[in-house]
Protein backbone atom coordinates (compact mmCIF):
# COMPACT_ATOMS: atom_id res chain seq x y z
CA UNK A 1 0.00 0.00 0.00
CA UNK A 2 1.46 3.56 -0.78
CA UNK A 3 1.58 6.09 1.30
CA UNK A 4 -0.96 9.07 1.19
CA UNK A 5 2.18 12.14 1.58
CA UNK A 6 -0.47 14.51 0.78
CA UNK A 7 -2.59 13.16 3.35
CA UNK A 8 -0.49 12.27 5.97
CA UNK A 9 1.07 15.59 5.68
CA UNK A 10 -2.13 17.79 5.80
CA UNK A 11 -3.09 16.00 9.12
CA UNK A 12 0.42 17.45 10.67
CA UNK A 13 -0.52 20.75 9.46
CA UNK A 14 -3.71 20.83 10.47
CA UNK A 15 -2.30 19.68 13.93
CA UNK A 16 0.03 22.59 13.63
CA UNK A 17 3.09 19.99 13.51
CA UNK A 18 4.50 22.14 10.47
CA UNK A 19 7.69 20.88 10.53
CA UNK A 20 6.29 16.56 10.50
CA UNK A 21 4.02 18.60 7.78
CA UNK A 22 7.11 19.57 5.41
CA UNK A 23 8.65 16.28 5.47
CA UNK A 24 5.38 14.54 4.66
CA UNK A 25 4.92 16.97 1.82
CA UNK A 26 8.60 17.22 0.40
CA UNK A 27 8.03 13.11 0.07
CA UNK A 28 4.69 13.88 -2.13
CA UNK A 29 6.49 16.56 -4.77
CA UNK A 30 4.96 14.62 -8.01
CA UNK A 31 1.35 15.38 -6.15
CA UNK A 32 0.74 18.79 -7.41
CA UNK A 33 -1.03 19.49 -4.04
CA UNK A 34 2.00 18.05 -2.18
CA UNK A 35 3.80 21.16 -4.50
CA UNK A 36 0.79 24.08 -3.15
CA UNK A 37 1.02 23.10 0.26
CA UNK A 38 4.82 23.20 0.30
CA UNK A 39 4.52 26.48 -1.34
CA UNK A 40 2.26 27.80 1.35
CA UNK A 41 4.69 26.36 4.28
CA UNK A 42 7.64 28.28 2.66
CA UNK A 43 5.79 31.76 2.07
CA UNK A 44 4.04 31.47 5.97
CA UNK A 45 7.23 30.16 7.27
CA UNK A 46 5.75 27.32 8.96
CA UNK A 47 8.59 24.72 9.71
CA UNK A 48 10.42 26.31 7.48
CA UNK A 49 12.56 28.91 7.17
CA UNK A 50 10.54 31.57 4.81
CA UNK A 51 11.46 31.56 1.62
CA UNK A 52 9.99 33.14 -1.42
CA UNK A 53 11.81 31.64 -3.90
CA UNK A 54 11.46 28.24 -3.00
CA UNK A 55 7.39 28.95 -2.34
CA UNK A 56 6.98 30.13 -5.72
CA UNK A 57 8.96 27.57 -7.18
CA UNK A 58 6.39 25.12 -5.91
CA UNK A 59 3.20 27.45 -6.40
CA UNK A 60 4.40 27.83 -10.08
CA UNK A 61 5.03 23.67 -9.77
CA UNK A 62 1.24 23.46 -8.67
CA UNK A 63 -0.20 26.14 -10.99
CA UNK A 64 0.74 23.82 -14.47
CA UNK A 65 -1.17 21.10 -12.90
CA UNK A 66 -4.35 23.02 -12.58
CA UNK A 67 -4.39 24.03 -8.68
CA UNK A 68 -6.17 27.07 -8.16
CA UNK A 69 -4.71 28.78 -5.79
CA UNK A 70 -1.28 28.00 -6.82
CA UNK A 71 -2.24 29.88 -10.10
CA UNK A 72 -2.81 33.27 -8.22
CA UNK A 73 0.10 32.89 -5.76
CA UNK A 74 2.34 32.38 -8.53
CA UNK A 75 1.08 34.66 -10.43
CA UNK A 76 0.77 37.35 -7.53
CA UNK A 77 4.65 36.57 -7.11
CA UNK A 78 6.11 37.12 -10.56
CA UNK A 79 3.81 40.26 -10.79
CA UNK A 80 5.57 41.49 -7.34
CA UNK A 81 9.08 39.71 -7.37
CA UNK A 82 7.98 37.65 -4.31
CA UNK A 83 12.03 36.21 -4.25
CA UNK A 84 12.02 35.65 -8.07
CA UNK A 85 12.01 38.61 -10.55
CA UNK A 86 9.43 40.71 -11.84
CA UNK A 87 7.95 38.84 -14.52
CA UNK A 88 4.93 40.24 -15.93
CA UNK A 89 4.78 37.72 -18.52
CA UNK A 90 5.22 34.95 -16.65
CA UNK A 91 2.43 36.69 -13.91
CA UNK A 92 0.25 36.59 -16.50
CA UNK A 93 0.75 33.15 -17.69
CA UNK A 94 -0.65 32.13 -14.23
CA UNK A 95 -3.15 34.68 -13.86
CA UNK A 96 -4.80 34.07 -16.94
CA UNK A 97 -4.79 30.00 -15.68
CA UNK A 98 -6.90 30.94 -12.68
CA UNK A 99 -9.07 33.68 -14.85
CA UNK A 100 -10.15 30.83 -16.85
CA UNK A 101 -11.86 29.16 -13.89
CA UNK A 102 -13.37 32.92 -12.79
CA UNK A 103 -11.03 34.04 -10.08
CA UNK A 104 -11.98 37.33 -9.15
CA UNK A 105 -8.62 38.29 -7.55
CA UNK A 106 -6.88 36.73 -10.42
CA UNK A 107 -8.90 39.02 -12.68
CA UNK A 108 -7.51 42.03 -10.59
CA UNK A 109 -4.57 41.39 -10.94
CA UNK A 110 -4.21 40.45 -14.36
CA UNK A 111 -5.96 43.93 -15.14
CA UNK A 112 -3.41 45.85 -13.23
CA UNK A 113 -0.84 44.23 -15.13
CA UNK A 114 -2.75 44.60 -18.92
CA UNK A 115 -3.55 48.52 -17.38
CA UNK A 116 0.07 49.09 -16.80
CA UNK A 117 1.09 48.29 -20.03
CA UNK A 118 2.72 44.80 -19.21
CA UNK A 119 2.07 41.20 -19.92
CA UNK A 120 0.65 41.14 -23.43
CA UNK A 121 -2.79 42.58 -22.70
CA UNK A 122 -4.11 45.81 -23.76
CA UNK A 123 -6.44 48.58 -21.40
CA UNK A 124 -9.16 47.27 -23.08
CA UNK A 125 -8.66 43.78 -21.81
CA UNK A 126 -8.19 45.49 -18.69
CA UNK A 127 -11.03 47.11 -18.30
CA UNK A 128 -13.46 43.91 -19.52
CA UNK A 129 -11.84 42.63 -16.79
CA UNK A 130 -12.35 45.02 -13.68
CA UNK A 131 -15.77 45.32 -15.29
CA UNK A 132 -16.82 41.71 -14.87
CA UNK A 133 -14.81 41.52 -11.41
CA UNK A 134 -17.02 45.06 -9.96
CA UNK A 135 -20.21 43.71 -11.69
CA UNK A 136 -20.36 40.49 -9.69
CA UNK A 137 -17.76 40.39 -6.44
CA UNK A 138 -16.85 44.19 -6.34
CA UNK A 139 -14.06 44.85 -3.87
CA UNK A 140 -12.00 47.95 -3.05
CA UNK A 141 -9.12 46.39 -4.75
CA UNK A 142 -11.08 46.17 -8.23
CA UNK A 143 -12.50 49.74 -7.86
CA UNK A 144 -8.74 50.61 -6.93
CA UNK A 145 -7.22 49.56 -10.41
CA UNK A 146 -10.62 50.61 -11.93
CA UNK A 147 -10.02 54.31 -10.88
CA UNK A 148 -5.99 54.69 -10.82
CA UNK A 149 -5.69 53.26 -14.31
CA UNK A 150 -8.53 55.44 -15.61
CA UNK A 151 -10.24 52.14 -16.44
CA UNK A 152 -13.88 53.67 -16.86
CA UNK A 153 -13.36 55.68 -19.96
CA UNK A 154 -11.32 52.52 -21.71
CA UNK A 155 -14.56 51.62 -24.55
Amino acid sequence: MAIDFYTAGMNAYDGRRYEEAHEWLIQGTDDPRCAYALGTLYYNAQGVTRDFKKSTEYYAQAAEAGILPAQVSAGFAYANAMGVPEDFDKAAHYLKMAVAQGEAAAKVTLAEIYAKGHGGGSRKEAAVLIREVLSTTGGEEAYDVYSRYDLGNVK
